[in-house]
This record gives C-alpha cells, structure tokens and sequence, in this order.
C-alpha cells in the first residue's frame, strides 16, 4: 500500500517528539558525564541562586552515571529507550481508544482530519503504527521491549 506525505510526515513527526528527542537529551547528558572526572565535576563552578534539592539531584546523578560500567550503561541506555518507548505506545493507546463516540478525541494534522491518514495504517492502530514509524524514521533502532 502507498503511503502519503502526510502519513510520512505524522509519523516522523512522532518519532522525533516521543522518542528521538528524549533519547538525545540522555544520551547528551551522558556524553556531558564522560567530559570529567568527579573531581572536576564537584570543583566546578554551581550556581548558588539554584535550588539546593535540584543540585543535590543533578550531583547525585552525576556520580550514578560515572559509577557505572560501559556494559551498565549499555543496559541502561535499552532501559531509557524501554521507558520511552513504552510511554509513548501507552499514549498512543490512549489517544486510539479517546478516538470513538461522541465525546472522543478528535485530531488534525495540517488540514486534515487524522481518519484521513488512519486509513492509511498497515497495523490499523496508532500504537501499532508505532512499531512500524520507528524502524522507518528512529535514529536509535528499533522499538525496545
């Protein structure tokens, strides 16, 4: 079956807004966390006007990542990817099921109704279409159980 522009663009756009954006901000902050030691990092200068519980997170955080191992990270970065994949199936779930009756969701992208690009889904479902956007559109493989 051939797909439009518009199908196309809705589901890069989910891609990218669900999952690849979130994953880039971890993976970002997990690059920062190899740039210095722990020693560096606590001799580095902190803002005194930011809230104290947000620093003590953000230190407890930097030491977690420069505790871990490369084959923890690696499992923890399946994990990040798990989360956001789940969250972003259980969203689409939800909007699927909001979709009927009279009281249901209603969605656009550009001009047109969503039903328009719907019909076009091979697995018949948002959170199914899910599985198939991602290996199409991810910068980071595929959907992660």
């Amino acid at each position: 079956m051939k797909t439009t522009d518009d199908y196309k663009e809705f589901g890069k756009i989910l891609v990218d807004k669900l999952r690849d954006e979130n994953f880039q901000t971890y993976l970002e902050y997990k690059e920062y966390t190899s740039t210095m030691t722990i020693d560096e990092y606590q001799e580095s200068f902190k803002n005194p006007e930011y809230d104290p519980e947000l620093q003590k997170l953000k230190d407890e955080r930097f030491t977690f990542f420069k505790s871990l191992n490369d084959e923890q990270k690696e499992q923890l970065d399946k994990l990040v990817l798990s989360v956001i994949d789940a969250t972003a199936f259980n969203f689409l779930r939800e909007i699927e099921e909001k979709m009927s009756g009279e009281n249901g969701l209603r969605l656009n992208f550009g001009s047109n109704g969503i039903d328009q690009i719907y019909s076009e889904f091979l697995s018949g479902t948002f959170f199914g279409e899910y599985f198939l956007w991602i290996e199409k559109f991810s910068k980071y493989g595929k959907y992660q159980y």
